[in-house]
């Protein structure tokens, strides 16, 4: 890690892992939602079929922050590439 500024490949990390998790989110929810609407549970599923678009909407931002990360362009900040 660098402590003159920010490493790029952590947080490329970080941010590779949050949106690894944010897909797995979204899959498992989906799953429950179906899960929920076979069982005539129609106010769950609705709420967890939400949610799951809610996620897909966090994965874009992580993905964006990403782009961002390798992208980056701005001199008032040091990002180090170890």
């Amino acid at each position: 890690m660098c402590q003159a500024g920010i490493s790029t490949a952590d947080y490329k990390l970080a941010i590779h892992q949050l949106t690894e998790l944010s897909k797995l989110l979204k899959n498992n929810t989906e799953q429950w939602a179906r899960l929920a609407g076979a069982s005539h549970e129609k106010l769950l599923s609705g709420h967890l079929e939400e949610a799951a678009v809610k996620v897909t909407e966090i994965t874009t931002l992580l993905e964006a922050a990403f782009a961002a990360v390798h992208d980056h362009e701005h001199p008032h900040v040091h990002i180090s590439n170890p």
